[in-house]
Protein backbone atom coordinates (compact mmCIF):
# COMPACT_ATOMS: atom_id res chain seq x y z
CA UNK A 1 0.00 0.00 0.00
CA UNK A 2 1.28 3.71 -0.64
CA UNK A 3 1.08 6.32 1.79
CA UNK A 4 -1.72 8.63 1.63
CA UNK A 5 -2.68 12.48 2.37
CA UNK A 6 -6.44 13.48 3.81
CA UNK A 7 -7.27 16.93 5.25
CA UNK A 8 -10.79 18.16 6.18
CA UNK A 9 -11.07 21.08 3.74
CA UNK A 10 -13.18 21.49 0.60
CA UNK A 11 -12.54 18.91 -2.80
CA UNK A 12 -10.73 20.67 -5.81
CA UNK A 13 -12.53 21.16 -8.84
CA UNK A 14 -11.33 17.76 -9.74
CA UNK A 15 -13.43 16.40 -7.44
CA UNK A 16 -16.56 18.17 -7.87
CA UNK A 17 -16.25 17.90 -11.46
CA UNK A 18 -18.89 15.81 -13.51
CA UNK A 19 -17.34 12.36 -14.91
CA UNK A 20 -16.19 12.57 -17.88
CA UNK A 21 -17.69 9.22 -19.00
CA UNK A 22 -20.10 6.85 -17.22
CA UNK A 23 -16.68 4.49 -16.73
CA UNK A 24 -13.74 5.35 -18.63
CA UNK A 25 -12.03 8.85 -19.02
CA UNK A 26 -8.42 9.52 -20.17
CA UNK A 27 -6.86 11.75 -17.45
CA UNK A 28 -3.68 12.21 -19.11
CA UNK A 29 -0.87 12.58 -16.35
CA UNK A 30 -3.74 11.94 -13.48
CA UNK A 31 -2.87 8.83 -11.11
CA UNK A 32 -3.55 7.25 -8.45
CA UNK A 33 -0.94 7.16 -5.31
CA UNK A 34 -2.37 7.85 -1.67
CA UNK A 35 0.23 9.75 -0.35
CA UNK A 36 -0.04 11.24 3.39
CA UNK A 37 2.71 13.82 3.75
CA UNK A 38 3.76 12.30 7.34
CA UNK A 39 6.91 13.81 8.80
CA UNK A 40 9.77 11.48 10.91
CA UNK A 41 8.49 11.28 14.47
CA UNK A 42 5.43 11.59 16.84
CA UNK A 43 3.70 15.22 15.96
CA UNK A 44 0.33 15.98 17.89
CA UNK A 45 -1.68 19.09 15.83
CA UNK A 46 -3.48 20.67 18.08
CA UNK A 47 -7.02 22.59 16.93
CA UNK A 48 -6.45 25.84 14.71
CA UNK A 49 -7.99 28.87 14.96
CA UNK A 50 -11.59 29.26 13.92
CA UNK A 51 -11.79 25.55 12.80
CA UNK A 52 -11.05 21.80 14.20
CA UNK A 53 -8.32 20.38 13.25
CA UNK A 54 -8.27 17.88 15.55
CA UNK A 55 -5.76 16.30 17.73
CA UNK A 56 -3.27 14.31 15.90
CA UNK A 57 -0.41 11.71 16.32
CA UNK A 58 1.82 9.82 14.96
CA UNK A 59 3.98 6.64 15.68
CA UNK A 60 6.51 3.94 14.19
CA UNK A 61 4.29 1.07 14.33
CA UNK A 62 3.99 -2.00 11.69
CA UNK A 63 7.45 -1.40 9.71
CA UNK A 64 5.04 2.06 9.08
CA UNK A 65 3.93 5.32 10.43
CA UNK A 66 0.63 5.41 11.64
CA UNK A 67 -1.10 8.33 12.07
CA UNK A 68 -4.39 8.83 14.46
CA UNK A 69 -6.86 11.54 14.42
CA UNK A 70 -9.22 12.43 16.80
CA UNK A 71 -11.66 15.49 16.80
CA UNK A 72 -13.26 16.25 20.39
CA UNK A 73 -13.27 19.30 22.54
CA UNK A 74 -11.88 17.61 25.31
CA UNK A 75 -7.94 17.32 24.21
CA UNK A 76 -6.98 15.43 27.36
CA UNK A 77 -10.16 12.79 26.49
CA UNK A 78 -8.89 12.94 23.08
CA UNK A 79 -4.85 12.07 24.27
CA UNK A 80 -6.18 9.05 26.16
CA UNK A 81 -8.14 7.55 23.09
CA UNK A 82 -5.27 8.12 21.06
CA UNK A 83 -3.08 6.06 23.16
CA UNK A 84 -5.93 3.50 23.47
CA UNK A 85 -5.84 2.98 19.67
CA UNK A 86 -1.82 3.16 19.56
CA UNK A 87 -2.78 -0.37 22.36
CA UNK A 88 -4.20 -2.07 19.96
CA UNK A 89 -2.19 -1.34 16.65
CA UNK A 90 0.80 -2.71 19.40
CA UNK A 91 -1.87 -6.02 20.09
CA UNK A 92 -2.02 -6.42 16.69
CA UNK A 93 1.44 -6.80 15.58
CA UNK A 94 2.20 -8.93 18.51
CA UNK A 95 -0.75 -10.89 16.91
CA UNK A 96 0.38 -10.86 13.25
CA UNK A 97 3.74 -9.85 12.80
CA UNK A 98 5.67 -12.70 10.87
CA UNK A 99 9.59 -10.53 12.20
CA UNK A 100 8.62 -11.65 16.05
CA UNK A 101 9.41 -15.21 17.20
CA UNK A 102 6.56 -14.27 20.01
CA UNK A 103 3.78 -13.62 17.73
CA UNK A 104 0.81 -16.05 17.03
CA UNK A 105 0.84 -16.03 13.43
CA UNK A 106 4.80 -16.51 13.38
CA UNK A 107 4.31 -19.60 15.58
CA UNK A 108 1.46 -20.75 13.38
CA UNK A 109 3.68 -20.28 10.39
CA UNK A 110 6.37 -22.71 12.35
CA UNK A 111 4.09 -25.59 13.47
CA UNK A 112 1.22 -25.48 10.83
CA UNK A 113 3.33 -27.42 8.06
CA UNK A 114 3.84 -30.28 10.64
CA UNK A 115 0.47 -30.72 12.46
CA UNK A 116 -3.11 -28.89 12.55
CA UNK A 117 -2.61 -25.62 15.28
CA UNK A 118 -5.27 -24.36 17.31
CA UNK A 119 -5.64 -20.78 16.61
CA UNK A 120 -6.74 -18.18 19.11
CA UNK A 121 -10.55 -17.08 18.36
CA UNK A 122 -8.77 -13.91 16.89
CA UNK A 123 -6.92 -15.12 14.89
CA UNK A 124 -8.84 -17.67 13.18
CA UNK A 125 -11.66 -15.05 12.62
CA UNK A 126 -8.95 -13.09 11.06
CA UNK A 127 -7.71 -16.28 8.76
CA UNK A 128 -11.32 -16.94 7.97
CA UNK A 129 -11.70 -13.50 6.48
CA UNK A 130 -8.68 -13.45 4.59
CA UNK A 131 -9.27 -17.17 2.76
CA UNK A 132 -12.82 -15.75 2.29
CA UNK A 133 -11.25 -12.71 0.37
CA UNK A 134 -8.77 -15.07 -1.34
CA UNK A 135 -11.55 -17.16 -2.37
CA UNK A 136 -13.73 -14.17 -3.57
CA UNK A 137 -10.78 -12.91 -5.62
CA UNK A 138 -10.48 -16.07 -7.26
CA UNK A 139 -6.94 -16.21 -5.88
CA UNK A 140 -5.78 -12.78 -7.27
CA UNK A 141 -5.56 -12.19 -3.27
CA UNK A 142 -3.44 -14.62 -1.75
CA UNK A 143 -1.78 -14.50 1.96
CA UNK A 144 1.28 -17.06 0.89
CA UNK A 145 2.78 -15.43 -1.76
CA UNK A 146 5.57 -14.44 0.23
CA UNK A 147 8.03 -16.78 -1.58
CA UNK A 148 7.08 -15.52 -4.86
CA UNK A 149 8.18 -12.40 -4.03
CA UNK A 150 10.98 -13.09 -2.26
CA UNK A 151 12.13 -15.22 -5.76
CA UNK A 152 12.16 -11.71 -7.63
CA UNK A 153 13.83 -9.77 -4.72
CA UNK A 154 10.71 -7.78 -3.79
CA UNK A 155 11.10 -8.66 -0.26
CA UNK A 156 14.08 -7.14 0.35
CA UNK A 157 14.29 -4.66 -2.09
CA UNK A 158 17.53 -5.52 -3.04
CA UNK A 159 18.89 -8.13 -5.52
CA UNK A 160 16.40 -7.99 -7.78
CA UNK A 161 16.13 -10.37 -10.56
CA UNK A 162 14.29 -11.49 -13.42
CA UNK A 163 13.66 -15.45 -12.31
CA UNK A 164 13.73 -18.51 -15.15
CA UNK A 165 10.14 -20.28 -16.04
CA UNK A 166 12.03 -23.24 -14.50
CA UNK A 167 12.63 -21.39 -10.75
CA UNK A 168 8.83 -20.05 -10.75
CA UNK A 169 7.41 -23.25 -11.53
CA UNK A 170 9.05 -25.05 -8.73
CA UNK A 171 7.95 -22.11 -6.04
CA UNK A 172 4.47 -22.21 -6.77
CA UNK A 173 3.52 -25.41 -5.02
CA UNK A 174 4.29 -23.33 -1.75
CA UNK A 175 1.71 -20.54 -2.87
CA UNK A 176 -1.91 -21.39 -2.27
CA UNK A 177 -4.22 -19.67 -0.32
CA UNK A 178 -6.42 -23.11 -0.98
CA UNK A 179 -4.02 -25.15 0.80
CA UNK A 180 -4.86 -24.07 4.11
CA UNK A 181 -7.25 -25.97 5.46
CA UNK A 182 -9.58 -24.34 8.59
CA UNK A 183 -11.77 -26.70 11.11
CA UNK A 184 -13.83 -23.66 12.85
CA UNK A 185 -15.37 -26.38 15.34
CA UNK A 186 -11.59 -26.80 16.77
CA UNK A 187 -10.39 -23.54 15.50
CA UNK A 188 -7.06 -25.56 13.61
CA UNK A 189 -5.23 -24.22 11.10
CA UNK A 190 -3.33 -26.73 9.05
CA UNK A 191 -1.04 -26.19 5.82
CA UNK A 192 -0.72 -29.01 2.96
CA UNK A 193 2.52 -27.57 1.85
CA UNK A 194 5.81 -27.91 4.13
CA UNK A 195 7.06 -24.44 2.15
CA UNK A 196 3.58 -22.57 2.62
CA UNK A 197 3.20 -19.54 5.01
CA UNK A 198 1.14 -16.98 5.42
CA UNK A 199 2.00 -13.24 5.75
CA UNK A 200 0.32 -10.43 6.83
CA UNK A 201 1.82 -7.76 4.28
CA UNK A 202 -1.63 -7.71 2.76
CA UNK A 203 -4.19 -7.46 4.85
CA UNK A 204 -2.31 -6.63 8.54
CA UNK A 205 -2.29 -2.89 8.41
CA UNK A 206 -5.70 -3.23 7.60
CA UNK A 207 -7.10 -5.00 10.31
CA UNK A 208 -4.80 -3.22 12.57
CA UNK A 209 -6.32 0.01 11.44
CA UNK A 210 -10.15 -1.51 11.68
CA UNK A 211 -9.14 -2.23 15.48
CA UNK A 212 -8.21 1.06 16.37
CA UNK A 213 -11.25 2.59 14.99
CA UNK A 214 -13.28 0.11 16.88
CA UNK A 215 -11.14 1.04 19.98
CA UNK A 216 -12.12 4.65 19.27
CA UNK A 217 -15.44 3.92 19.13
CA UNK A 218 -16.15 2.02 22.01
CA UNK A 219 -14.81 5.26 23.69
CA UNK A 220 -17.06 7.16 22.63
CA UNK A 221 -15.33 9.11 20.19
CA UNK A 222 -17.74 9.91 16.94
CA UNK A 223 -15.03 11.63 14.79
CA UNK A 224 -11.89 10.12 14.08
CA UNK A 225 -9.52 8.72 11.26
CA UNK A 226 -6.80 6.00 11.39
CA UNK A 227 -3.89 5.48 9.00
CA UNK A 228 -1.47 2.91 8.70
CA UNK A 229 1.03 2.94 5.60
CA UNK A 230 -1.86 3.94 3.22
CA UNK A 231 -4.71 1.87 4.54
CA UNK A 232 -7.05 4.41 5.96
CA UNK A 233 -10.62 4.00 7.46
CA UNK A 234 -12.35 6.98 8.72
CA UNK A 235 -15.38 7.53 11.22
CA UNK A 236 -17.58 10.81 11.39
CA UNK A 237 -16.87 13.35 10.27
CA UNK A 238 -14.04 16.60 10.28
CA UNK A 239 -16.29 19.54 12.20
CA UNK A 240 -18.15 21.67 9.90
CA UNK A 241 -17.11 19.21 6.61
CA UNK A 242 -19.23 16.53 4.47
CA UNK A 243 -16.69 14.56 4.05
CA UNK A 244 -12.87 13.94 4.34
CA UNK A 245 -10.81 14.87 1.60
CA UNK A 246 -8.43 11.95 0.63
CA UNK A 247 -5.74 13.43 -2.40
CA UNK A 248 -4.72 11.19 -4.62
CA UNK A 249 -0.88 11.83 -6.09
CA UNK A 250 0.43 11.29 -9.55
CA UNK A 251 2.92 8.28 -9.42
CA UNK A 252 4.59 9.60 -12.43
CA UNK A 253 6.06 12.57 -9.65
CA UNK A 254 4.54 15.52 -11.94
CA UNK A 255 2.64 17.20 -8.61
CA UNK A 256 -0.70 16.76 -10.40
CA UNK A 257 -3.64 15.54 -7.55
CA UNK A 258 -7.37 14.27 -7.82
CA UNK A 259 -9.48 14.73 -5.14
CA UNK A 260 -11.19 12.20 -3.24
CA UNK A 261 -14.36 12.80 -0.84
CA UNK A 262 -14.69 9.87 1.55
CA UNK A 263 -17.67 10.19 3.91
CA UNK A 264 -17.39 6.35 5.70
CA UNK A 265 -15.39 3.50 5.80
CA UNK A 266 -12.05 2.51 4.34
CA UNK A 267 -9.57 3.44 1.23
CA UNK A 268 -6.70 1.73 0.42
CA UNK A 269 -4.80 1.77 -3.21
CA UNK A 270 -2.33 -0.69 -5.02
CA UNK A 271 0.51 0.93 -7.60
CA UNK A 272 3.18 -0.48 -9.56
CA UNK A 273 5.80 2.88 -8.56
CA UNK A 274 7.16 1.77 -5.32
CA UNK A 275 8.19 -1.21 -5.16
CA UNK A 276 9.70 -2.17 -8.86
CA UNK A 277 12.85 -2.51 -10.94
CA UNK A 278 13.45 -1.87 -14.51
CA UNK A 279 14.80 -4.43 -16.90
CA UNK A 280 15.17 -4.36 -20.78
CA UNK A 281 12.97 -1.07 -20.44
CA UNK A 282 10.08 -2.68 -19.13
CA UNK A 283 9.00 -2.10 -15.25
CA UNK A 284 8.27 -5.13 -13.24
CA UNK A 285 6.38 -4.33 -9.72
CA UNK A 286 5.87 -6.31 -6.49
CA UNK A 287 2.51 -6.85 -7.58
CA UNK A 288 2.78 -10.57 -8.67
CA UNK A 289 0.18 -12.87 -10.04
CA UNK A 290 0.08 -15.59 -7.67
CA UNK A 291 -1.51 -17.80 -10.25
CA UNK A 292 1.96 -17.02 -13.15
CA UNK A 293 4.26 -15.88 -10.90
CA UNK A 294 4.71 -12.80 -12.94
CA UNK A 295 3.79 -9.17 -12.31
CA UNK A 296 1.28 -7.81 -13.59
CA UNK A 297 1.39 -5.38 -16.83
CA UNK A 298 -0.72 -2.07 -18.10
CA UNK A 299 -2.15 -1.08 -14.56
CA UNK A 300 -0.42 1.72 -12.78
CA UNK A 301 -2.68 1.91 -9.58
CA UNK A 302 -5.91 0.65 -8.68
CA UNK A 303 -7.70 2.30 -5.17
CA UNK A 304 -10.79 -0.05 -3.31
CA UNK A 305 -13.21 1.72 -1.01
CA UNK A 306 -15.09 -0.53 1.30
CA UNK A 307 -16.54 -0.49 4.98
CA UNK A 308 -13.32 -2.04 6.47
CA UNK A 309 -9.76 -1.47 5.99
CA UNK A 310 -9.29 -4.93 5.96
CA UNK A 311 -11.28 -5.56 3.29
CA UNK A 312 -9.57 -2.54 1.03
CA UNK A 313 -6.29 -3.36 2.23
CA UNK A 314 -6.65 -7.00 0.68
CA UNK A 315 -8.88 -6.20 -2.39
CA UNK A 316 -6.83 -3.09 -3.59
CA UNK A 317 -4.54 -5.74 -4.51
CA UNK A 318 -6.81 -8.24 -5.88
CA UNK A 319 -8.35 -5.43 -8.03
CA UNK A 320 -4.61 -4.37 -9.06
CA UNK A 321 -4.21 -8.15 -10.27
CA UNK A 322 -7.80 -8.61 -11.98
CA UNK A 323 -7.79 -5.50 -14.14
CA UNK A 324 -10.55 -3.92 -14.52
CA UNK A 325 -12.64 -6.31 -16.55
CA UNK A 326 -12.57 -8.94 -14.16
CA UNK A 327 -12.44 -6.95 -11.30
CA UNK A 328 -15.48 -5.00 -12.08
CA UNK A 329 -17.33 -8.69 -12.60
CA UNK A 330 -16.66 -9.81 -9.12
CA UNK A 331 -16.87 -7.08 -7.46
CA UNK A 332 -18.58 -3.45 -8.93
CA UNK A 333 -21.12 -4.28 -6.53
CA UNK A 334 -19.56 -4.24 -3.57
CA UNK A 335 -17.08 -2.08 -3.10
CA UNK A 336 -15.72 1.31 -5.15
CA UNK A 337 -12.94 0.79 -7.22
CA UNK A 338 -10.91 3.08 -9.46
CA UNK A 339 -8.03 1.70 -11.31
CA UNK A 340 -5.64 3.63 -13.77
CA UNK A 341 -4.27 1.63 -16.87
CA UNK A 342 -1.20 2.48 -18.91
CA UNK A 343 -0.43 2.03 -22.25
CA UNK A 344 2.74 3.52 -24.57
CA UNK A 345 2.62 5.82 -21.55
CA UNK A 346 -0.51 7.25 -21.46
CA UNK A 347 -2.73 6.94 -18.18
CA UNK A 348 -6.54 6.05 -18.22
CA UNK A 349 -9.34 6.20 -15.52
CA UNK A 350 -11.79 3.06 -14.96
CA UNK A 351 -14.14 3.27 -12.41
CA UNK A 352 -17.21 1.33 -10.35
CA UNK A 353 -19.94 3.34 -10.44
CA UNK A 354 -20.30 3.38 -6.73
CA UNK A 355 -16.99 5.19 -6.65
CA UNK A 356 -17.00 7.88 -4.57
CA UNK A 357 -16.82 11.22 -6.41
Amino acid sequence: MTTLLTSPVQPSAAATSPRASSACSTLGVWCCALLWLLPVGCQTTPSSSGRDAGTTRIQPHLGTFVAITVHHPDTDAAHRAINAAFAEIRAVDKLLSIHRPDSELARLNQLATKQPVQASPELFAILTRVLTLARESKGAFDPTIRPLADLWGFIKKEGYRLPTPTERRAILPNIGWNKITLDPPRRLVRFANPGLSIDPGGFGKGYAVDRAIHRLQKLGIKNAKVEAGGDLRVMGLPPGRGHWTIRLEDPQKKGNRISIPLRSGAISTSGNYENFFMSGGKRYSHLLDPRTGLPVQGIASCTVVAPTCLETDALATACFILGPESGLRLFKNRIGILWFTEERGKLSAIKSLNFPE
